[in-house]
């Protein structure tokens, strides 16, 4: 048990199918205070609730690295089972794609893609740690500190590398085609699901959009991969390419790790003799944010505030278990609706998937 007054309530943050975040905070002796995020379990009468919670407590456990948003405490606050997480001084990703379309201009390239390359240092560490894949790779899961530090959040669907799923999990527009055809997740379906977020920092638009999450897996699976050129012609070739290769249908042609895409990132970044780094990035979210509100949801690492059902919601689909492409997943429930946003010429369909938001 924790002391008597260890953890405080501060506020809601949001709250989603699994939990409810709340800032908080942790309290010492003469007055010290520590900013905190407290998740606490929002059916902490079901069993099978439980066991997914205390598995991503478990999973967040081993982690330790610069670009992960760090677990500091799996406690009970209220009597009530809490996992304590480092508060994260900054804005998601999300809130930084939304600021650059309120000012109609795509971010920088070059820092676009430093933001990828520091997941990508985050995805091979969790890799190599504990063979993890996040399965959820997207913009909501990505926080960028106020002292520009890349941090990787969410480990909360995430599985071991190979394991064969009985249902669909993740955000639809950012899932690799093999996570919805075969049910099946390594740590190369990260490297798609980082390829469709770089693809939106260059061209401000969801790489896959469409009004019911079966139509977008559709597409993720059998839709033309426009090029990012086609909304901003400032790309250069060599981020075309590492888009490319990231983006494959077929996991055997795209990068084979995430330390391979890291490493063309910073190829691409650094073999000029420099390039940018946590500072430049510190300056760049301070001329982009100074008047703006600041994102106080900071760790959003499991707000999991429902997002667009087009887009970008948290799938996962109950079931028996699938033994391949020809299963038929059930139809689409549309729980947890938020606000919509938006290669190679298969004909495949994805069979319609039966799903609940986390």
């Amino acid at each position: 048990m924790s002391e008597p007054g260890k953890y405080r309530v501060v506020r809601e943050l949001g709250s989603g199918g699994m939990g409810t975040i709340y800032k908080g905070a942790l309290l010492g002796q003469a007055g010290f205070e520590r900013p905190i995020v407290i998740k606490r379990l929002r059916h902490a009468d079901d069993p099978s609730h439980i066991e997914l919670f205390v598995e991503e407590a478990r999973r967040y456990a081993v982690l330790d690295h610069e670009n992960i948003g760090r677990i500091f405490d799996f406690e009970r606050v209220g009597g009530e089972l809490c996992i304590i997480f480092e508060y994260i001084d900054g804005w998601s990703l999300d809130a930084f794609l939304d600021r650059h379309r309120a000012l109609s201009r795509p971010p920088d390239v070059e820092l676009s893609v430093f933001i990828a390359s520091r997941v990508c240092r985050a995805l091979q560490y969790v890799y190599e740690k504990a063979a993890i894949v996040h399965r959820d790779v997207s913009p909501s899961n990505i926080m960028m500190t106020r002292e520009g530090t890349v941090k990787l959040i969410d480990f909360g669907i995430a599985t071991l590398s190979g394991t064969r799923d009985s249902g669909l999990s993740g955000k639809p527009p950012y899932m690799a085609p093999e996570t919805i055809l075969a049910l099946t997740a390594d740590n190369r379906s990260d490297m798609f699901s980082l390829g469709a977020v770089l693809h939106e920092m260059l061209t401000l638009r969801r790489l896959f959009r469409a009004r019911t999450p079966a139509n977008v897996l559709s597409k993720v699976v059998a839709g033309r991969i426009a090029s990012p050129l086609d909304w901003n012609p400032n790309v250069p070739e060599g981020v075309l390419a590492i888009l490319g290769k990231a983006l494959e249908r077929n996991p055997g042609r795209r990068y084979a790790s995430a330390g391979d895409m890291g490493a063309a990132c910073e190829h691409f970044l650094y073999d000029k003799g420099y390039g940018p780094t946590n500072l430049a990035l510190k300056r760049y979210l301070g001329e982009l944010f100074r008047e703006a509100e600041p994102q106080t949801a900071s760790h959003a690492s499991d707000i999991d505030l429902g997002a667009p059902i087009e887009t970008q919601e948290t799938l996962v689909m109950t079931g028996p278990r699938a033994e391949g492409p020809a299963s038929r997943p059930r139809k689409a429930d549309r729980r947890g609706a938020k606000r919509p946003r938006s290669r190679s010429s298969q004909t495949t369909k994805p069979a319609r998937p039966r799903v609940r938001s986390r």
